[in-house]
């Protein structure tokens, strides 16, 4: 078979993901002519639900694992002969992949942080959802949806202060990361923005990332690592290396329940909301669409709401799991109700202006 014949059966199967993995496993063994044809045509006969390969974007550790126990098997009372594939990565590493390989998309959805959410909707990743694939989605109160975004919020925790309870007293202000005593003992991320809008709000201003820049300037001596993972940050302040640092909630809680040695604190002026959105990547066959968002359906579902809540510290979006009394005391659970309350910042301007606040960063704060 011609190259050009090749790359067009290939095209005509790219929104199956396990039908066309097939046939390049086979045209990579040097398959080709009436043998690949004839494999075509027969894989053109199976619906699309026996023999699907789904691949879904997700965080790792307990995230994952709640997915793989609860969700998956779900999934699979209703369609036992798809597979789910989990794509681990943080949505930093992973985004330019997806973008490279729109034109011939691997992964079909997933969950997204509010910040990659918005520059998917503007580079115009997503499709929307339908209602009748993914009902466990109306669940969701209409205040947490987030505001032009073609994607569902799926689960939130509050960014907070996380704190090595052996090294310094719980922090009750964003402005006690600016203490003298604390010289190089702060931990930041360089692209993640909230915690410079919490500290503009912290002197007075509204959350404004490029006005939270400028006020930390005075303090950058502060700052004593630049971080990307969370779980490498977790390490830092468990280990003493670092005694505070803008964090998760619900990452905080997880590496306390691990034996590390951190602790979180809401400040007085408040927290922002995290949130992962529910995603379904453009680029699939209409059927295939219909499956994936059957798929993200199940993590909407009470049973995989509760299992993130209480085995990962993740806040339920869904308005029909509530908060177990014992855990409301906590500062890193929210209910669906109250997570109106914390501070929302505004995902299209964070995209729009994402290179701009990363140069402010490097050009005030890293030099």
């Amino acid at each position: 078979m011609a190259d050009q014949d090749t790359q067009g059966l290939l095209e005509e199967f790219r929104g199956h993901q396990g039908r066309r993995a097939l046939l390049q496993a086979l045209v990579a063994i040097g398959a080709g002519g009436g043998a690949l044809l004839r494999v075509a045509d027969a894989l053109a006969d199976v619906p699309a639900d026996q023999v699907a390969q789904l691949t879904l974007l997700i965080q790792g550790g307990p995230v994952g694992d709640v997915l793989r126990q609860v969700a998956n098997p779900l999934f699979a009372r209703s369609y036992p002969k798809a597979t789910v594939e989990f794509d681990v990565s943080s949505n930093t590493v992973a985004y330019p992949k997806m973008l490279a390989q729109r034109e011939n998309p691997v992964i079909g959805g997933g969950m997204f942080n509010d910040l990659y959410s918005a520059r998917g909707t503007l580079d115009k990743m997503w499709v929307p959802f339908n209602p009748a694939f993914l009902p466990n989605g109306s669940k969701v109160p209409a205040p947490l949806l987030v505001p032009g975004s073609l994607g569902i919020t799926l689960h939130q925790t509050p960014f907070g202060i996380m704190y090595n309870p052996d090294r310094v007293e719980a922090p009750t202000s964003w402005t006690d990361l600016w203490k003298p005593a604390y010289r190089g003992r702060v931990s930041m991320w360089e692209t993640y923005f909230d915690a410079y809008a919490m500290a503009a709000q912290a002197t007075g201003k509204a959350p404004d990332v490029a006005e939270g820049i400028k006020a930390w300037a005075p303090h950058k001596q502060n700052i004593g690592a630049w971080v990307t993972s969370p779980v490498a940050e977790e390490d830092l302040v468990h280990r003493g290396e670092m005694w505070l640092a803008p964090h998760w909630g619900a990452w905080a809680e997880q590496a306390k329940a691990q034996g590390k040695r951190v602790a979180f604190a809401m400040p007085k002026e408040g927290a922002t909301l995290w949130s992962n959105q529910a995603q379904c990547c453009a680029g699939f066959s209409p059927e295939m669409t219909e499956l994936l968002q059957r798929c993200l359906n199940t993590w909407f579902s009470d049973e995989c709401q509760t299992a993130w809540l209480t085995k990962t510290f993740i806040s339920p979006a869904v308005s029909s799991v509530a908060v177990p009394a014992e855990m409301k005391s906590n500062p890193a659970i929210v209910s669906a109700a109250d997570a109106g309350k914390l501070v929302r910042l505004d995902a299209q301007l964070l995209a729009k202006n994402f290179a701009a606040y990363k140069m402010a960063i490097d050009r005030t704060l890293k030099s």
